[in-house]
């Protein structure tokens, strides 16, 4: 369901659709007659989110803030809905997206802090129809990922009219968040989550140095108003949060 709207400049709007367990962002452009997706959810939860989208704003792209079961198993069924709509990734996922690198397994540390967590916030807890769906994309358990329409982008890429791509590694090394300056809207994937209403740096990471550096480059960021996290509400955002 949709559970919060902002309209930005440039005859824009950012829409949080609420998943099964995680966030997924609709960027409605009226001019340009086009929708973008920021991550595209699980397969259980194709259904909603397509209800929830204007019919007269086809999906144009969708952008991935990182490869997690969560945040992309919902283009194993997309794919196939939306044929002219591409798939976009942070060039530091390509590895794990074609085979050659397996994800790793979840430490019980990070399973405690992070994973459960998440899972409550939502009340969320894995169905079989996510596992035959195609939710298994986005874990230690599959390699590769549907090879048609998928692309690759370095930071500062344009890929969303109005947002820039700031390479935020960390939780995963191909993390990436987006901000729209004009707003201050700072979408952060599962690099900063909010859970109970509170803003927390995410615990669960591949690498606690480029957790800590990219924490350190947002808070210098003066643009960043709005937090639009991966899992929890939307809400005003501060450096001293951090």
């Amino acid at each position: 369901m949709i559970t919060h709207t902002q309209n930005l400049d440039g005859n824009r709007a950012i829409k949080q659709f609420r998943g099964k367990t995680s966030n997924i962002y609709i960027i409605e452009d009226y001019g340009e007659k086009a929708s973008y997706l920021i991550d595209c959810g699980m397969p259980s939860d194709v259904e909603n989110l397509i209800n929830a989208l204007s019919p007269d704003l086809p999906v144009k792209r969708i952008v991935c803030t990182h490869f997690h079961v969560d945040h992309v198993a919902g283009w194993a069924t997309l794919k196939e809905l939306w044929k002219d709509c591409s798939i976009f990734f942070n060039e530091n996922a390509r590895a794990y997206i074609t085979g050659n690198k397996r994800m790793p397994i979840p430490l019980f540390s990070d399973i405690k802090s992070t994973l459960i967590p998440c899972m409550k916030e939502y009340g969320y807890f894995l169905n079989f129809k996510d596992i035959f769906s195609g939710a298994l994309y986005g874990t230690p358990f599959k390699k590769g990922f549907p090879s048609g329409r998928t692309e690759y982008f370095r930071e500062n890429s344009d890929l969303i009219p109005g947002f820039t791509s700031i390479h935020t590694p960390g939780h995963r090394p191909d993390s990436v968040s987006f901000l729209e300056p004009e707003s201050g809207v700072f979408v952060s994937g599962d690099f900063l989550l909010v859970l109970g209403g509170n803003v927390l740096v995410n615990k669960y990471v591949s690498s606690k140095k480029d957790q800590d550096d990219s924490v350190r480059r947002i808070s210098k960021m003066k643009e960043i108003r709005y937090l639009y996290p991966g899992h929890g509400v939307c809400r005003p955002f501060a450096a001293e949060f951090l």
